[in-house]
């Protein structure tokens, strides 16, 4: 990909992430003012992390997308049954995510590995707090599975 072209990319990427955040940032007040309506919000969040981190895994931005990740989780948890501080936990969480996401897209090019891994351990505890991740298979089993079912 030409860098004016990537550029470009990274560009619409920033302003769908900022019409996103209005989004998002809005069903995070409201997720935080009534705890048990904010629930039905969590899966709408879930589907915007869901977005925000195939866009960047296409871009090769694995920070943005292992973050994305995580509060796509936390996201997916909170919309089960939890008990009201769980929610409240969830929500601080999110609203990290989402603002740690949209730091590192507008300062792409700044060395924030610290401050990044600091982010991640707490979204990672969090999320082992709310019962872990949801149960992935990586490519390679995928591919293994296509195989065997091919060979029946």
């Amino acid at each position: 990909m030409v860098p004016n072209a990537r550029q470009e990319r990274i560009n619409d990427f920033v302003t769908e992430l900022g019409e996103f955040a209005k989004r998002a940032e809005s069903a995070l007040e409201r997720m935080a003012d009534d705890v048990g309506a904010g629930q039905s919000l969590f899966s709408d969040f879930a589907e915007q992390m869901i977005a925000i981190r195939g866009t960047a895994q296409q871009l090769n931005f694995p920070a943005i997308a292992r973050i994305a990740g995580l509060g796509e989780e936390i996201a997916i948890k909170g919309a089960g049954p939890l008990s009201p501080s769980q929610v409240r936990k969830a929500v601080s969480c999110l609203w990290d995510a989402l603002t740690t996401v949209k730091y590192l897209l507008v300062h792409l090019d700044e060395e924030t590995s610290e401050e990044r891994e600091i982010l991640v351990n707490r979204l990672e505890k969090t999320l082992q707090v709310l019962g872990g991740a949801r149960a992935t298979v990586s490519m390679d089993e995928l591919d293994a599975l296509l195989s065997a079912q091919r060979k029946r």
